[in-house]
């Protein structure tokens, strides 16, 4: 779902349809997962590249029964298609996508034009249960990249509920109800106090931006972080989230692949262990 959107936390209408490449008959699904890595490869990790699509059109039929009730829908994941944020703002020279920490984090963390530097996303879940949903998060390692200063390691998580829709067993509901930003090595240094200043500020963002976070406090019942924990960690909360949902289009012992309803595409593989 991604983990993965433009406004994470707002409803919006289906995308319009995306051109594939003609498809290509294969024989089995280790096949056909061979040849979705390849086309990903090929793609620079775009996942709506016409061969890309293609491709999962093709691993499509290998899907597990009933994904969305499948015990193979927990583990660890790790996203190996290309982040989901919007406007990069290119790459750094180690080939990390660069966005603002206001886009990359929905706009819950400031300042919001501060760049950053994605080095992993991870999608670890768990099975619902009968009267209990599962969990589903977004964790996205990052590097604060400052102006004058070496950059700081963080790790970002959003965490969401998820559970299977009724009458539909390939489709999981999602709702994020919160998340944090803090230091990767669990101690905060005098720069990510100084960076921190002030993490609930809207100074950076635009009239519209400000209003989507208005409706999304009156609406949602959304709380931004306004001060730094003493462990460095800054949090937010949505009590009230709106619900998502992600169609898997394909889960097995180490792939999965998801569509969320804004359309975005992500392919995750199992972590070792």
């Amino acid at each position: 779902l991604p983990t993965n959107t433009y406004m994470l936390f707002l409803l919006a209408a289906s995308p319009p349809p995306l051109r594939r490449a003609p498809p290509v008959v294969l024989s089995s699904a280790t096949t056909a997962k061979s040849a979705l890595r390849a086309a990903l490869a090929a793609s620079d990790g775009e996942p709506k590249a016409p061969e890309v699509l293609a491709a999962i059109t093709e691993l499509e039929p290998f899907n597990a029964p009933e994904p969305a009730l499948s015990p193979l829908w927990a583990g660890d994941w790790r996203v190996i298609t290309k982040p989901d944020f919007p406007d990069s703002l290119g790459r750094d020279a180690a080939g990390r996508y660069k966005f603002s920490l206001g886009r990359a984090s929905f706009n819950m963390f400031a300042p919001q034009l501060l760049p950053v530097a994605i080095d992993s996303i991870l999608n670890p879940s768990s099975a619902p249960a009968p009267g209990s949903p599962g969990a589903y998060e977004v964790i996205v390692k990052l590097d604060l990249l400052l102006p004058d200063a070496s950059p700081l390691a963080a790790t970002m998580e959003n965490v969401a509920e998820c559970t299977p829709v009724d009458g539909n067993p390939g489709r999981m509901a999602v709702k994020f109800g919160g998340g944090c930003l803090r230091p990767a090595d669990g101690a905060p240094s005098e720069a990510w106090r100084d960076t921190f200043a002030a993490p609930g500020s809207s100074a950076d963002l635009s009239r519209m931006q400000r209003f989507q976070l208005w409706v999304a406090r009156r609406l949602f019942g959304l709380r931004r972080a306004e001060e730094v924990a003493a462990d460095g960690t800054m949090t937010y909360e949505m009590p009230r989230a709106p619900e998502g949902y992600l169609d898997i289009l394909f889960l097995d012992e180490d792939l999965r692949v998801t569509r969320g309803n804004r359309g975005s595409i992500v392919i995750a593989e199992r972590l070792p262990g």
